[in-house]
């Protein structure tokens, strides 16, 4: 029993060194570049070259460092079975602080908003939906004067105040009277119960503040609700029509039907890896997944800015 015990943590090992050095491939630019001819013409006209950046590369950097870190591995995979008697995978990785994601940089947010370089945050509101721990909303909250989130989880809630977000009601973020520059719904879409009720929910928020909205979306989409409102189900109540099996054509199918009969313009979009922090068995995971700037428009056309009122005109037009 022993020998074999030895020989399953040799294997374990080896494979673990294995999967280290595979993490540094050369040429990363698949990351980022979609087979352009498989696009429909709206989706090919509307895509945006993103770039691993100085910050991506940090990331990646430390969490193969944590990932050598054996007996920090070792201690999360036994707090893990430990407290997965008790709580859900999210409220651990919330209570034991791994698990980190990232998405894109604040420099990489910059460029895909049109951020000028003169922009003040001063006055300005963020609302992101489904914030998890906040990491990757932090990239966000740079730019931004009050950052406002949503989060199911009780044990994120709590890592989100530590931040200095404001948390408010993910049941009623909608029924406020809060006006915001940008909105915000992060890997959420294909994890909601209800996609289409949220991009609705979505598209009059962001039609009363006269903002843009953030939206992104591992693909090709594989639906999973961890908080659904009967508290058993994982399956959604409705799903999103998406078209094809690739991320090419998925993507084809969202900018030229869910998003437009939902009402919004896609203004731009980015594929992007969607990076977790390792384990003991590997240095990082990625996801495919694609960043969307959407506007809300009325009639088929853009809602024209002057009938937007108030400040939010001027944040408007500045992105």
């Amino acid at each position: 029993m022993r020998l074999q015990r030895g020989a399953s943590w040799s294997q374990m090992l080896l494979e673990r060194e294995a999967a280290i050095a595979r993490a540094h491939p050369h040429d990363r630019s698949f990351w980022y570049m979609p087979k352009l001819d498989r696009l429909s013409p709206s989706a090919s006209a509307a895509f945006s070259l993103s770039y691993l950046d100085q910050h991506t590369q940090q990331f990646l950097d430390e969490s193969v460092a944590t990932t050598e870190s054996l007996c920090l591995q070792m201690w999360y995979s036994f707090a893990s079975t430990l407290l997965s008697v008790i709580f859900t995978k999210t409220n651990i990785n919330g209570l034991l602080g791994r698990g980190g994601m990232f998405l894109f940089s604040t420099d990489h947010i910059r460029d895909f908003l049109d951020i000028p370089a003169e922009w003040s945050s001063k006055g300005h509101k963020l609302l992101d939906l489904g914030s998890g721990d906040g990491g990757v909303t932090a990239h966000l909250a740079a730019l931004f004067d009050e950052v406002h989130v949503t989060e199911m989880s009780t044990m994120m809630q709590w890592r989100l105040r530590q931040r200095g977000f404001v948390v408010v009601d993910p049941n009623a973020w909608d029924q406020t009277h809060e006006r915001y520059s940008l909105i915000s719904a992060l890997n959420l879409l294909d994890r909601h119960f209800s996609p289409r009720l949220l991009l609705s929910q979505l598209h009059k928020k962001a039609f009363d503040s006269g903002c843009d909205v953030l939206l992104s979306l591992v693909l090709p989409i594989k639906p999973y609700v961890e908080f659904h409102p009967n508290g058993t189900s994982i399956r959604p109540d409705q799903y999103l029509a998406v078209a094809g099996h690739t991320l090419e054509e998925q993507v084809s199918s969202l900018v030229d039907g869910e998003f437009r009969q939902s009402g919004f313009e896609v203004v731009k979009w980015s594929k992007l890896p969607y990076l977790c922090e390792g384990d003991l068995h590997k240095p990082y995971y990625r996801l495919d997944d694609v960043l969307f700037r959407l506007r809300p428009v009325a009639g088929g056309t853009v809602v024209d800015d002057i009938h937007r009122g108030g400040a939010a005109n001027v944040v408007h037009n500045e992105l």
